[in-house]
């Protein structure tokens, strides 16, 4: 999941939960304006992050696997990905942060670990399209929200009208599925645990945007995630162990699948996002990753015979519509 968003001080965020910002004079957060190409490499984290739906479907249908132990499975193989990445490139002990910053970057953790298990809790019970638009497009919706009390900013008439079109796209998904009731009942379940997803998501940026904002010391963008991610790794090793969920003794696919999950559309789609991010504008960039609903719902009609109802397709619309309102200049 992947938005930069002008009016929230330049916050780059994906479905990994990575997100940085840089500063300018007096401590403000602003946006790259480097200009050149970078196009490509974040159509490419786009397309990647799109397969993060679809390959946790066909994990379940190699060996059914509990949402909690995917979740895991995929912070598991990307936290020591991410911390060898800040190694490399910082020389330091990621780890030696201050007071402060073990608060925010923990409940970044947290806040990704809830993340993940709705997330893969959804995706069964929804269907991985309705999950991945309905997620994507509720969080920065979520972030203007919350950025009026947090960070003092106005409610605008775009940020109204973005939130009419997401709620109005929302219900249009949730209740324009197919199937009788006791189908329609899980879907609209799922649809709630994708706007926890969202609602998670938020809560990830904006204690990242409040780590920014605090920071004495610049971390840059891989240190926060590395460390979010493995907080959020263990945090759900406990709980998966805690409730059963834990398996060791699982088919060599879903393991692959989990690694996969872990090193690709979280770590790699990481770095070449970034690549591209600091040669793109803001507008290019949301609009580049709304690429990620339709590659997850092409994805999902190919591998899985997922179809969108009329009514559920004008959702989607309306849906994506609302993140381009919010993110136009």
């Amino acid at each position: 999941m992947s938005e930069k968003i002008d009016s929230l001080g330049a916050i780059e965020f994906e479905s990994t939960g990575i997100i940085t910002a840089e500063r300018a004079e007096g401590g403000e957060a602003v946006p790259h304006r480097q200009k050149g190409g970078g196009l490509l490499w974040m159509v490419g984290a786009a397309l990647i992050w799109g397969t993060v739906g679809v390959s946790s479907a066909l994990m379940n249908r190699i060996e059914t696997t509990p949402p909690m132990m995917i979740a895991f499975l995929r912070l598991g193989f990307a936290s020591p990905f991410l911390l060898g990445l800040t190694w490399i490139t910082t020389r330091r002990n990621p780890f030696k942060l201050s007071g402060r910053e073990w608060f925010y970057y923990g409940m970044m953790g947290l806040a990704m670990a809830i993340y993940q298990v709705t997330y893969f809790f959804a995706i069964p019970m929804a269907g991985v399209t309705l999950v991945v638009v309905i997620a994507l497009c509720s969080s920065p919706l979520m972030v203007a929200l919350i950025s009026i009390p947090v960070f003092k900013e106005k409610l605008t008439r775009r940020t109204v009208l973005a939130l009419a079109l997401g709620i109005t796209g929302t219900v249009l998904l949730a209740f324009g599925g197919k199937g009788g009731s006791s189908g329609q009942s899980q879907v609209v379940l799922g649809a709630v645990l994708a706007l926890a997803t969202g609602l998670a998501y938020s809560g990830l940026v904006v204690f990242s945007k409040l780590s920014v904002r605090d920071a004495k010391v610049d971390r840059g963008p891989a240190q926060p995630v590395a460390v979010a991610f493995t907080l959020a790794a263990i945090i759900l090793l406990v709980v998966s162990i805690t409730t059963g969920s834990f398996k060791v003794d699982m088919a060599v696919g879903v393991w692959l699948i989990g690694a996969y999950l872990g090193l690709v559309p979280t770590g790699l789609a990481y770095v070449i996002f970034f690549k591209g991010m600091a040669r793109a504008s803001a507008t290019a960039a949301a609009i580049i990753t709304m690429l990620e609903p339709a590659v997850a719902a092409i994805l999902a009609w190919l591998l899985l015979q997922e179809q969108l109802t009329p009514v559920s397709l004008v959702g989607s619309a309306l849906l994506l519509a609302s993140v381009l309102v919010l993110s136009k200049k």
